[in-house]
């Protein structure tokens, strides 16, 4: 928000009012001020932030790996197409790897602001996912993100530097919308991998 955005917007909301007690008296005045009132929360709503998501990574021998899951990886062949679409099985020993697994709610979890079944599925998924990767050979560790997969990653990546960022999905269960926001936010390289 720049400097001159409050000074503007207290301009929005007040001016109507002032017009309204002028023109019609004191109810179309606060009718007025209520509408822009209702405007402004509109338009408040409808904003996307767009600003850029992490950092470029600098150039360097280590590689740090951010992989975003919104399912479990259990299965050998799904296993495997990670492993070559991430290029794990030339990743030297020293290339640190983080999982990540948005806490998707139900609408009613969600609207009790009832967390536990969401983290709880998230963190079932994540150790299935650890577990079949351990056994392929590939260290990593685990993190549960927001219930929003961009949120999610913007969170992680304040505190974890990654040099790439996958984001692995189900052809099933595409999230268009988020991919092509990651796609033009993120630092990083960013590449999608789609389990079909």
């Amino acid at each position: 928000m720049k400097s001159w955005h409050p000074p503007l917007i207290l301009l929005a909301l007040i001016l109507p009012a002032v017009i309204g007690f002028v023109v019609g008296g004191p109810g179309f005045g606060v009718m007025l001020a209520g509408f822009s009132l209702v405007g402004l929360v509109i338009i408040a709503a409808r904003v996307i932030p767009s600003d850029s998501i992490g950092r470029v990574p600098h150039p360097g021998p280590e590689r740090r790996l951010l992989v975003v899951t919104t399912f479990p990886i259990e299965d050998g062949p799904t296993i495997q197409r990670v492993a070559d679409e991430v290029q794990l099985g030339g990743v030297d020993p020293e290339a640190e790897i983080r999982m990540l697994t948005p806490a998707v709610n139900t609408f009613l979890d969600r609207w009790a602001t009832d967390l536990r079944a969401a983290q709880e599925r998230a963190q079932r998924d994540l150790v299935i996912s650890i577990a079949s990767l351990t056994l392929a050979g590939v260290d990593a560790s685990a993190e549960i993100g927001d219930e929003d997969l961009v949120q999610a990653v913007e969170d992680q990546l304040r505190s974890y530097d990654a040099t790439e960022v996958f984001l692995v999905t189900r052809s099933s269960n595409r999230p268009d919308a988020a991919i092509e926001d990651l796609r033009e936010r993120l630092q990083p390289p960013f590449r999608h991998v789609e389990i079909g």
